[in-house]
């Protein structure tokens, strides 16, 4: 009768080694829970590190579109003044266009770069570009030149830089005063 009882045990020890569990138990054993509790930690963390680097090159995409949509900015509203200005005048890094206000009324209008930590373009005293929640932007060079002997087109460059990502985003043209006479 022993022998019957000491059987039973021993393929019941077996059922439990190769089958895992009893038919009737439910949940998980503590040698399976002790074995996925590492691949639970290690996927855990290749998850969130994968995580932090898809929020930080988000971070730095948005940054550097903020940079190029100042910049470009900036210079569209400096060629449309210059587009239809009466006159223009270059005095040092500044530029002075004379031109009509929305209302029709002639104004001048001054662009310069300040010479703030994070240097911008103003109008007029009116900031063009600045500061940004999405990055750290600064101007760094505004070169205003007329680019003929008869002062009728204007050389503009702008070049910014977004100081969180060390990029730079440069834009030049010329632009040709259509209501200046000769």
């Amino acid at each position: 009768m022993a022998d019957g009882i000491g059987k039973r045990r021993i393929e019941s020890l077996w059922f439990i080694v190769n089958e895992g569990r009893h038919s009737g138990e439910k949940g998980a054993a503590l040698l399976e829970l002790v074995a996925s509790m590492p691949l639970l930690a290690v996927l855990s963390v290749a998850l969130g590190t994968a995580f932090v680097f898809g929020v930080r090159a988000y971070l730095f995409l948005m940054s550097d579109w903020a940079l190029q949509e100042q910049v470009g900015y900036a210079m569209e509203r400096m060629v449309m003044d210059l587009r239809y200005a009466e006159d223009a005048k270059i005095e040092g890094n500044r530029l002075k266009v004379h031109c009509r206000e929305v209302s029709g009324h002639l104004d001048w209008f001054v662009y310069e770069r300040t010479n703030e930590t994070a240097p911008r373009i103003r109008r007029s005293g009116q900031p063009l570009t600045g500061q940004s929640t999405l990055g750290k932007i600064r101007m760094k060079e505004f070169e205003a030149r007329f680019a003929d002997a008869r002062e009728q087109a204007v050389f503009l460059r702008l070049v910014g830089e977004n100081t969180l990502t060390g990029q730079t985003y440069e834009l030049e043209t010329m632009v040709t005063l259509m209501g200046k006479t000769p």
